[in-house]
């Protein structure tokens, strides 16, 4: 019976294991309930962008993302390449990079990093650059990652009063899957190992 539980025990220790292997370190989908999201993949959609004859509107953007970085100082995939009939437009290599903490996440650009934090489930990228500020957010809503990228003027802040920001542009863009990650699909059903996993414990204790 010893040899039993002892067998029983690295059983459980493998559904542990396989758990920690599937949870991924993308955000639940809240809208959608508790299911765990996995960003991780190639995704591809058409970019609207406003007002009316703004550069991008109609190109095709193609992002790779990779693994989420787990561990302090690792970063993942974070590839984008838009395209116009065909043509690529733009490159932009990118990575996503974990510091000193869950917390500490930035991108990686080659010449420059940018701050991007989790606010609920949306990655918030505030930024300026050659006289304008801009937000960009990135979330999971269902099966579709969207992108939102809102332009303004960097117009001064004046104490006690309040200062009108004049929009430049806005760009918006739903990406659906077009190659998935291989985590989790080779990993034997886990609701069945807890299943089996509850069956032996009655059984060995009882």
């Amino acid at each position: 019976m010893d040899e039993f539980r002892l067998c029983l025990l690295f059983f459980l220790l493998f559904v542990a294991v396989a758990k920690c292997k599937y949870t991924n370190g993308w955000p639940k989908s809240k809208p959608f309930g508790a299911s765990q999201t996995n960003w991780t993949g190639n995704w591809s959609g058409v970019i609207e962008a406003y007002p009316e004859g703004e550069m991008g509107a109609g190109w095709t953007k193609t992002l790779e993302i990779g693994d989420y970085p787990m561990a302090n100082y690792s970063c993942t995939t974070l590839r984008g390449i838009m395209k116009e009939n065909d043509t690529v437009r733009i490159t932009k290599d990118y990575r996503l990079c974990r510091g000193r903490g869950a917390d500490d996440l930035y991108i990686d650009q080659g010449d420059a990093t940018l701050a991007v934090q989790w606010m609920n489930d949306v990655l918030v990228a505030p930024f300026k650059f050659n006289g304008v500020f801009a937000v960009s957010r990135l979330r999971m809503r269902g099966d579709i990652l969207e992108e939102e990228i809102v332009i303004t003027d960097d117009t001064p802040a004046v104490k006690n009063v309040l200062v009108s920001v004049r929009a430049r542009s806005l760009h918006l863009i739903q990406m659906r899957r077009i190659s998935a990650s291989n985590i989790g699909r080779n990993l034997f059903p886990l609701h069945l190992l807890c299943y089996i996993g509850t069956f032996l414990v009655k059984f060995a204790f009882d």
